[in-house]
């Protein structure tokens, strides 16, 4: 960030139109002699700005609670009639200027600045009397009340459930047997995270990410309102970047791993049936490529049932219910809207 210069700022008067008069060495109006405002300060044009030498800012200037003079911070009584100041408002400060390299300030438009002000304060009247005449902005509400049945109607759907008399019309059951195989892989890793006991490895370079660096710099020129009728002025810079690839080395290998190979299954439909592992024909435990190992085993013991308006259902449950469990039993079940079964509701009757 380069060494920062003080400007004046330009002012107009509101009462004689005198214009462009300096913010800081005109406290008053050089034509008609009133006081100036700080509300029609503005920022000079590159051809009209006027340094300040060897100024000391203290902070932006307290407008006087009696006669709305600007006083500088540092001061206790108003210069223009004497009232204290310790109840006075700092002067409001216009927003920061900026231009690229190459590019030149234009004058700040104060009357366009001041029409928009003006607008913007008259644009929030008709909301006030709005609110004072309880006037209702109708398409918000209906937005708002439909949005509210939409979830509310979502929340119905997932909640509601009606509880159903049904009796039991079968039984099923199944057992099922994962089955690995050791055998060689194809793989592929960037090569500082390839696996020890990995062969057949082969080399490409490729592209494994990208890094940002540093290319030149990108200058402005800011300008900064102090609130005491200058501004400064100042070159800020940020660094450039530019994206360039970073390469690595990408193996692609064989390593030999257990990997799921098939399923076994046996299912029946009766609770007198004998229910057994299916047989996976494993004759051995070996660790040589091609052999072959139980994995993970599981079992599903499900009820059918049947309810009002013949509605059939099906339910997952424990092994010892599933076994006690007799032909035309009955039991109370939880259905959603959908006639989804809640099957965790699942209750012997009586």
């Amino acid at each position: 960030m380069s060494e920062q210069k003080t400007y004046e700022m330009l002012w107009d008067c509101k009462f004689c139109g005198a214009k462009k008069n300096l913010g800081k060495t005109h406290r008053h109006c050089p034509n008609c002699g009133a006081a100036q405002d700080p509300s029609w300060r503005y920022y000079p044009s590159d051809e009209e700005k006027v340094a300040v030498e060897d100024h000391q800012f203290v902070g932006a200037d307290v407008i006087c609670p009696a006669c709305s003079t600007p006083n500088s911070a540092a001061a206790n009584n108003c210069m223009q009639c004497g009232a204290p100041l310790a109840s006075g408002q700092r002067a409001k400060t216009l927003e920061a200027q900026i231009k690229a390299e190459g590019q030149v300030f234009q004058v700040d438009d104060l009357q366009a600045r001041l029409r928009q002000q003006n607008d913007a304060a008259v644009g929030q009247a008709p909301q006030a009397q709005q609110a004072k005449t309880g006037s209702i902005p109708w398409l918000p509400v209906v937005i708002g009340v439909i949005a509210l049945l939409i979830s509310g109607g979502v929340i119905f759907a997932l909640t509601y459930t009606r509880s159903t008399n049904v009796y039991v019309t079968g039984h099923e059951w199944s057992r099922e047997i994962r089955v690995e195989q050791y055998m060689s892989v194809a793989d592929s890793a960037w090569c500082d995270s390839m696996p020890a006991d990995a062969y057949s490895v082969s080399r490409t370079r490729e592209q494994r990410g990208s890094e940002q660096v540093p290319d030149g710099q990108d200058c402005r020129t800011q300008r900064t309102d102090n609130g005491d009728g200058t501004f400064r002025e100042q070159q800020v810079c940020e660094t450039r970047y530019r994206s360039e690839p970073v390469y690595d080395d990408m193996c692609r290998y064989n390593v030999d791993r257990w990997v799921y190979s098939r399923s076994v299954t046996a299912d029946g439909v009766s609770v007198n049936d004998r229910i057994e592992w299916p047989d996976t024909n494993i004759s051995r435990a070996c660790s040589s490529l091609g052999c072959e190992r139980e994995e993970e085993r599981g079992e599903t013991y499900t009820l059918q049932l049947r309810g009002s308006g013949d509605t059939a259902y099906e339910c997952p449950v424990e092994f010892d219910v599933w076994q006690a469990t007799g032909i035309e039993d009955a039991f109370t079940l939880s259905v959603g809207i959908t006639g989804d079964p809640r099957c965790d509701s699942l209750t012997r009757a009586g």
